[in-house]
C-alpha cells in the first residue's frame, strides 16, 4: 500500500451508529451506572462517604460510553485518544482500595455499552454487585479491635485484666506489655461482637489498678 492509501485508511470513518443505538447505549449506561451508584452507597462501611466521588463514577461511565461510540472502529481516532489521555495527569489520590475497583467498574460499563456488548455489561455488573454484597456481609457478626489498658505498675494485675477480657470476647491475644516508671500498658488483639463493646469496657474498668481503657477498631473507631 502507498502512503496515501495508508493515510486514507487511517482517516476512514466506519462509525455508522444509528440514533436508536446511540440512545440505547447511553440509556443502558445510565441505568447500570445508577445501579453502581446505589451499590457503592449501600456497601460503603466507612465514616466519610463521598457523594461527589460516587457521582463521579456515574459520569466516568457515561463519558467512557460516549468516547467508545465516537471512536468506533476508527483507528486514527483511537490513536489520537490514546495520545490525548497520555498527557493527562490525575492528581486526586484514591484512599480506599475498593474505590479503585469501582473506578474500573465504571470504565467497564462505559466500554461495554459504548461497544454494544450489552449482555457483558449487564451480567458483569450483576456479578460484581453480588460479590460486593457477599463480601460486605459479616458472617460472624464480629469486629477486630485493639484493647489498650493503662494502670499503675504495682496496682494493675495483668491476670485480672486477662480474665475480664476472656469473659467478654471469643478470642484474644496479648500483643504487647509495656512497663514504665510507675505505670504499665497492656495491648490486646481481640474479636468482639459489635454490640458488646460497652460491656467489655465496663468489665475491664472494674479491675483493680486500671486507670484508662481504650478500645480501638481497625477502622479507626474509638470506644471508651
Amino acid at each position: 500500500m502507498s502512503t496515501r492509501q495508508i493515510l486514507e485508511y487511517l482517516l476512514e470513518t466506519n462509525t455508522s451508529v444509528s440514533v436508536l443505538q446511540l440512545c440505547f447505549s447511553l440509556l443502558l449506561a445510565a441505568v447500570l451506572s445508577a445501579f453502581m451508584y446505589f451499590v457503592y452507597r449501600g456497601t460503603y462501611r466507612g465514616t466519610l462517604y463521598s457523594k461527589n466521588f460516587n457521582v463521579t463514577l456515574v459520569l466516568v461511565a457515561l463519558i467512557t460510553t460516549v468516547v467508545m461510540i465516537v471512536i468506533g472502529t476508527n483507528l486514527a481516532l483511537s490513536l489520537g485518544m490514546v495520545g490525548s489521555l497520555s498527557i493527562i495527569r490525575f492528581r486526586t489520590a484514591i484512599k480506599e482500595p475498593r474505590d479503585i475497583a469501582f473506578v474500573f467498574w465504571a470504565v467497564a460499563i462505559g466500554l461495554a455499552c459504548g461497544s454494544e456488548f450489552y449482555l457483558a455489561g449487564v451480567l458483569g455488573s450483576a456479578l460484581i454487585a453480588v460479590v460486593l454484597v457477599v463480601a460486605n456481609l459479616d458472617l460472624y457478626d464480629s469486629v477486630s479491635y485493639l484493647l489498650v489498658v493503662q494502670g499503675g505498675d504495682e496496682a494493675l494485675d495483668p491476670a485480672a485484666v486477662e480474665a475480664a477480657v476472656h469473659g467478654q470476647v471469643r478470642a484474644s491475644k496479648l500483643r504487647m506489655r509495656s512497663v514504665r516508671a510507675g505505670s504499665q500498658e497492656l495491648t490486646y488483639e481481640l474479636r468482639l461482637k459489635s454490640g458488646n463493646t460497652a460491656a467489655l469496657v465496663a468489665a475491664v474498668r472494674g479491675c483493680a489498678g486500671v486507670e484508662s481503657v481504650n478500645l480501638v477498631s481497625y477502622s479507626g473507631e474509638s470506644i471508651g
